[in-house]
């Protein structure tokens, strides 16, 4: 979602200080997290949401770290191999903590909603998921598509590895599959879509400060006009589906259009 901020300016140099800084806030919260044990706690239980906002607050401070160190890369900035490298090493390690967080819960994989639903209403939300991708990431796919960008080993690794191990899957368990799932038989239908698109809002946001890198203006537009949305929007086709699976979908599909077509380099001879 980065690769939408076109107007921000090119980053200075990574603040390798906030790479250590991400891990030792990773193995503090989890050690913090998990030190008393595997819950056991029903999902529907206030317990169950305040560590399920644990995590994600864990979650939302590593991830901004490592999201500072690697901005120049997302924004399309730099290219360079081994900025990408390190971009894979931190994807596996937000992929590590929330493997982590499923096995120190010891819950259901269905309670994260990782199982299936009616099959016309998969159908929409899968339709619905898709449209969100056509939206947000319909001008980096067609890039790709007609050859404006070429392709290569590093960016493709490292699209990927963001767009399902160090976004999707972690964002999705978190805030609809755990967060929102905690919420179930104690708040309103509404409050449960629209709380964890706020938290999911406040997390994406502090990846990226607004000031001399980007102007308060795209960083308002990116909380308000693409996190916000699109966390409201995910909300609401896990609570159509009864299932994870749409969103994961849709939530991987549209961040790996996005991140190949910002870190591949410029085609010479475009169409």
């Amino acid at each position: 979602m980065a690769f939408l901020i076109a107007s921000v300016a090119p980053a200075a140099a990574p603040q390798l200080g906030l790479l250590v800084g991400g891990f030792v806030l990773m193995v503090v919260g989890l050690a913090s997290l998990t030190v008393r044990g595997r819950a056991q706690a029903p999902l529907h239980s206030a317990r169950a949401t305040r560590r399920a906002t644990g995590y994600a607050a864990v979650y939302g401070l590593s991830s901004a770290c490592f999201g500072r160190v690697i901005d120049a890369a997302l924004l399309g900035h730099d290219q360079s191999p081994w900025l990408l490298a390190l971009g894979d090493v931190m994807f596996v390690t937000l992929g590590l903590f929330v493997w982590v967080m499923v096995l120190a819960e010891d819950r259901p994989l269905a309670e994260y909603g990782l199982t299936g639903g009616r099959p016309a209403r998969m159908a929409l939300a899968a339709l619905m998921g898709l449209g969100a991708v056509a939206l947000y990431s319909s001008g980096p796919y067609r890039a790709l598509f007609e050859g404006r960008v070429l392709v290569t080993t590093d960016s493709l690794l490292f699209a990927a590895l963001f767009a399902a191990v160090g976004s999707a899957l972690p964002e999705e368990l978190m805030f609809r599959g755990y967060l929102m799932g905690s919420l179930g038989g104690r708040y309103a239908r509404w409050a449960r879509v629209v709380l964890p698109a706020l938290a999911f809002t406040i997390v994406r946001s502090m990846r990226y400060a607004p000031g001399a890198g980007m102007p308060i203006q795209d960083w308002v537009f990116y909380a308000l006009g693409v996190a916000l949305p699109l966390g409201l929007w995910w909300g609401l086709m896990r609570d159509l589906s009864g299932s994870l699976w749409p969103g994961l979908f849709s939530h991987a599909l549209l961040e790996f259009g996005v991140a190949l077509a910002s870190t591949s380099p410029t085609s010479p001879n475009p169409p």
